[in-house]
């Protein structure tokens, strides 16, 4: 009995540096006073109550750690999302580098030019034909493929379109998308 009086005293402390604190309505200081009474009478009840409030607080703490470990769980999974969306950007972008252009890239670009012709016009399948670009020269068709970095890859694509009947190929210069009318691949290559 007297460890339920120090708890009363205690309670009573406590409610009365709360009710302080809070500054309670007459109402809600009538109802802690009943409160207090109904516990003073039933200490049972209060040991229940202490019981319940334990087991309310151990079970939130425990949903609390369990959405905490959710968390962050949710958020390694975010990181580790955001790397691979980068690594695909990544891939991404080298693939768009492969992809083939009529596109005149900045710098010199060596093209090989299969023939120039007034009447045939293959304009219509440049889309379909990405590396094959014609250029119009005074009603004529200037058609040339391929863009190449090393002037003898260039020289060996056009003896090769030469081979399979494209006898008029040969090698151009480009340089920043203008056309050098004055190269001679033979004499880029101290031929």
């Amino acid at each position: 009995m007297r460890n339920f009086l120090v708890i009363l005293v205690t309670l009573g402390f406590f409610f009365s540096n709360t009710v302080q604190a809070q500054e309670l309505t007459k109402t809600q200081k009538r109802a802690l006073k009943k409160e207090i009474r109904t516990y003073k009478k039933n200490p049972e009840k209060w040991v229940k109550m202490l019981n319940k409030h334990d087991t309310k607080v151990k079970e939130l703490n425990d949903e609390i750690a369990k959405l905490n470990a959710q968390l962050k769980a949710s958020e390694l999974a975010a990181e580790k999302l955001a790397q691979q969306v980068k690594l695909e950007q990544l891939r991404y972008v080298e693939l768009e580098k492969t992809i083939p252009t009529t596109e005149l890239p900045d710098g010199t670009v060596y093209q090989v030019q299969m023939g120039f012709y007034q009447y045939l016009d293959l304009v219509s399948f440049n889309d379909k034909l990405k590396t094959v670009r014609a250029e119009e020269i005074d009603g004529k068709k200037r058609y040339v493929i391929g863009h190449f970095d090393n002037l003898l890859d260039a020289v060996q694509f056009s003896n090769d379109i030469k081979r399979i009947g494209v006898t008029d190929a040969f090698v151009t210069e480009y340089i920043d998308g203008e056309r050098n009318m004055n190269f001679d691949a033979y004499e880029g290559l101290g031929e």
